[in-house]
């Protein structure tokens, strides 16, 4: 049964104008509002293909696509699409080879590209400060300068000075100092990606994007398929992205839905200042907002709106909950972070056995995969199955990139990184050896003829096998990631020893991703495309698929639960002394974390911090003091317990007098 729009939903829906924002508040359904918005288009007889939904993951996209589907009843939605930005161009540049000749490109993932800059600057390079210069650093600033189509110096500013203010001198010599340097290694990595035809995650968009912007005939030509484009996350996108949409405020109607109070990357480029702005850098546009929360009680969003409200900034924002009244936030103190992951477990243990809930409907909250550390030790502690959310994702995982090289050498056996990777896995293979066995085989006119060259190389059989097994199978790349886990596995159990057993569980998922692809070229693709693909990073041993969620609040957009705890939520936590050094945008970027953190809770909310934190003085030369957003919280606001003690008591923990658990991890003092 498809959900009854509210008024603000339906007139956004039914909007007939060219171009419209949609600023759609948490949890006020926002992909609702999309799904129904395509499915009137083509219930007025918008034919389906010509319509485009993007989206931030290749997951959404398709989730919004299934729906519209098992909604639409009757009506033809063939051609219908649902893509990320970088699988949409990147579909460009593979249908369009006379205008974009990087057609035959081989795409890098983000390990490629650090092996690139290493081959390019060798080991132990540094600046004039005498600074090491990490790989990592250097392609940084350049995926920054790309996306948020600054120059180098302020991109050098953002990536290694943490955005420190233009008017730190001392920042600004050092940037001209070592400008020069960063200057000659971008020029040899652009040049090495020409010359060897490469490609990587930045460049799919800049090409189409400024393709577009210089062929006039080809814009023209490509933004005629389009009718209309349904643009989810809108607050994500960055300065790249918006010159890419540009070529198609001409012919296309935009539908863009986001909340610029959830913009919290912009570390990446996002700029959410431009959804503000958007009536003005698109023209013939309009902006709607959607209010109503259908997530939280009202008391969770007083306190959002609250933490909103305090701002300089004008975020025209104040939820009401659909949901009506229900319980206070808390605000609960603690001696240390022993006592507040304490607590949080026992409160967990306590919505099972008390209020019925189950491990699944309680969510915990940090700035860090780091912060969740002492959660993660009292789950394992006492018997709590989770699953942890942030973090290196599955396909940035060491052990799946390896499985995935032979596919590489299928998909494109002139990928000579996918070669050095898959031939140094092998025992008795060094680079020397690797590099001359790729000089032998990799001028050959065909695939077949290339592994037949190998064969003849005198290496180990299962070396040539695994490749000749798997190409075999180039239209199910499923089927493909079990051969090639038969053939190597005697071999990664050598490499990764006691971690094979749970390493090797990740491949489950893997063949998933998979299976909804055409083919090993097209996985391939989409693992290269996708670098940043959300999966769990670890999992109680138990596999209970009822499990609490720890996660980062940067992985935890899209998420929700009953029960919500935000850990550590302190000053110097919220904002950071960094942010509060580097001024009003990163203060503000701050309180948007944290609002998208509360914003998660659908019925509770107990918010930690530390008792030797909260004495805050209203006249203290401390900024983070007082800058704490929770400095003055109106106490209609919020619930205070008071602050409790974490003993040991041999090997069981008081609370307050009461044996509460046992088996507690390491010999800590919790006085």
């Amino acid at each position: 049964m498809t959900e009854k729009l509210n008024e603000q939903q339906q007139q956004a829906v039914e909007y007939k104008g060219k171009h419209l924002l949609v600023i759609a508040g948490a949890g006020t359904g926002k992909t609702r509002t999309i799904i129904a918005r395509a499915k009137h288009l083509i219930q007025q007889g918008v034919p389906a293909s010509r319509i485009l939904i993007l989206s931030f993951t290749r997951k959404s996209a398709r989730e919004i696509v299934e729906r519209i589907k098992s909604e639409i009843g009757g009506l033809s939605i063939e051609g219908l699409r649902g893509q990320t930005f970088h699988s949409w161009c990147m579909d460009i540049i593979m249908n369009n080879p006379k205008v974009f000749m990087h057609h035959e490109y081989t795409l890098l993932d983000e390990d490629d590209r650090e092996s690139c800059i290493k081959l390019l600057c060798g080991k132990g390079l540094k600046d004039k400060e005498n600074h090491a210069i990490k790989p990592t650093n250097v392609l940084d600033v350049y995926s920054y300068a790309i996306n948020a189509r600054c120059n180098l110096s302020d991109a050098m500013r953002m990536k290694l000075y943490d955005n420190a203010s233009s008017n730190d001198d001392k920042v600004n010599k050092s940037i001209e100092l070592n400008k020069p340097i960063y200057t000659e290694i971008i020029k040899r990595y652009l040049a090495y990606k020409t010359v060897h035809k490469y490609m990587d995650y930045d460049d799919i968009l800049n090409v189409v994007a400024k393709g577009l912007l210089k062929n006039e005939t080809a814009r023209k030509y490509i933004a005629n398929r389009y009718d209309h484009i349904l643009v989810d996350e809108m607050q994500d996108t960055n300065p790249l992205q918006y010159e890419l949409l540009s070529s198609f405020y001409e012919t296309s109607h935009l539908f863009c839905v986001g909340d610029d109070a959830q913009s919290i990357y912009a570390f990446r480029g996002a700029d959410f200042k431009t959804m503000h702005r958007f009536t003005e850098v698109v023209p013939n546009s309009e902006r709607m907002d959607l209010t109503i929360n259908y997530r939280s009680t009202q008391e969770i969003l007083d306190l959002s709106n609250w933490i909103l409200n305090q701002s300089k900034l004008d975020y025209k924002k104040e939820l009401s909950a659909a949901k009506g009244h229900g319980k206070k936030p808390v605000f609960i103190t603690c001696e240390s972070e022993w006592d507040e992951a304490n607590d949080v477990t026992d409160k967990i243990l306590q919505s099972l056995n008390v209020k019925g809930y189950k491990y699944e409907d309680n969510m915990v909250l940090s700035r860090s995969l780091y912060g969740l550390r002492t959660v993660e030790s009292q789950c394992i502690s006492k018997h709590i199955p989770y699953i942890i959310f942030g973090g290196t994702s599955l396909m940035q995982s060491k052990h799946v990139r390896d499985v995935v090289s032979p596919m590489r050498i299928v998909a494109n056996y002139k990928d000579e990184l996918a070669w050095m990777r898959y031939l140094l896995l092998w025992k008795g293979i060094g680079e020397v050896t690797a590099s001359r066995i790729i000089n032998n085989v990799i001028e050959e006119e065909t695939l077949d003829q290339c592994l037949d060259k190998l064969s003849g190389q005198g290496l180990q059989e299962e070396i040539t096998q695994t490749l000749k097994n798997i190409s075999q199978m180039q239209f199910d790349p499923a089927q493909a990631i079990t051969r090639t886990l038969e053939s190597m596995e005697k071999r990664l159990k050598e490499l990764y020893k006691e971690e094979w057993n749970w390493r090797k569980q990740d491949f489950d998922i893997l063949k998933e991703v998979a299976i909804g692809t055409g083919g090993i070229q097209e996985f391939v693709s989409e693992y290269v495309l996708d670098p940043k693909l959300e999966t769990t990073v670890k999992q109680a041993e138990n596999g209970n698929s009822d499990a609490c969620i720890l996660t980062t609040i940067h992985s935890a957009k899209g998420l929700e639960a009953s029960i919500c705890y935000l850990l550590k939520a302190s000053p110097a936590s919220y904002p950071t002394p960094r942010a509060v050094e580097n001024g009003e945008d990163a203060i503000e970027e701050e309180r948007r974390c944290l609002y998208v953190a509360l914003t998660r809770a659908k019925d509770e909310l107990y918010i930690y911090r530390n008792v030797h934190s909260i004495h805050v003085d209203e006249n203290s030369d401390d900024p983070c003091e007082t800058l704490y957003f929770f400095n003055h919280t109106p106490e209609s606001l919020t619930d205070k317990e008071e602050t409790f003690t974490f003993r040991k008591s041999g090997k069981n923990a008081e609370y307050n007098g009461e044996v509460i658990g046992t088996d507690i991890i390491g010999d800590f003092d919790f006085e």
